[in-house]
């Protein structure tokens, strides 16, 4: 299983081994006549990322599916037209997007590669110029994303489980919250990773910006630095989404 595509998952009741059942058999299937599925790299609340080999390129691709009755289906489709407008060396490469009558089909680069959070619990913290090195690229792509478009785009859930490692490249994963300045700041519920996530991601009202990213920045360098993330100086709300409280439990 691959670190990058793995989506947090905790339910193992019967129902969802029997899903994962139905998966193994769809693998050999080939999709839109060119992408033969060949192993699955994660399977989750969203749905399923599959290997797959492009047939006609001969190389291996990411292929993410989800079923269009999914509640945050409009989400997903939000990630898939942001990813496929950018070019850069740390994000994912899109391929394609595509549908059925059931699914929505997100063609990626396929990755290897730990992510930063699993590297510093296997090996510790990081050093002051491995930190730096991996920040200044970190920067890099974040400073990409705020100029790409004619308004900024916000990632909103940087934090070491979205960053892998790909022969010392930073690649940053996970756009499913990702949001223009305008979008990021329409009215509904916010999300966001405890311990990374700025402090006005817990405030229906405040302004999200480009410094709500720079923010999680900070808080992922003092992670690799030290080992640890920053003390939040704050409680968070009752209202903070479950899947926040989730990613906070484990970093304990």
């Amino acid at each position: 299983m691959v670190e990058n595509y793995v989506i947090l998952y905790y339910n193992t009741s019967q129902e969802m081994i029997l899903n994962r059942h139905k998966e193994v058999i769809l693998v050999s299937t080939v999709l839109f006549g060119k992408y033969q599925l060949c192993g699955i790299l994660g399977a989750g609340r969203e749905g399923t990322v599959f290997l797959a080999v492009h047939l006609g390129l001969e190389e291996y691709r990411a292929v993410k599916r989800v079923s269009k009755s999914f509640l945050n289906y409009e989400q997903f489709r939000r990630e898939a037209l942001i990813l496929k407008e950018l070019r850069h060396p740390g994000i994912p490469i899109v391929y394609d997007v595509e549908e059925d009558e059931s699914y929505s089909y997100l063609i990626e680069e396929y990755l290897e590669g730990d992510s930063l959070y699993d590297l510093v619990k296997k090996q510790g913290h990081l050093s002051r110029e491995l930190t730096i090195f991996y920040g200044i690229q970190l920067a890099s792509i974040i400073n990409y994303l705020h100029l790409a478009g004619t308004t900024p785009i916000l990632h909103l859930d940087l934090q070491p489980k979205n960053l892998l490692l790909c022969h010392d490249t930073i690649k940053l994963i996970d756009f499913g919250l990702a949001a223009s300045l305008k979008e990021a700041n329409k009215p509904g519920e916010r999300y966001g990773t405890v311990g990374c996530a700025a402090p006005e991601q817990y405030e229906a009202e405040a302004v999200l910006d480009e410094r709500t990213d720079i923010y999680a920045i900070g808080t992922i360098l003092c992670y690799l630095y030290t080992g640890k993330f920053p003390g939040l100086p704050f409680i968070p709300a009752s209202s903070l989404d479950r899947a926040g409280r989730s990613y906070w439990a484990m970093y304990l």
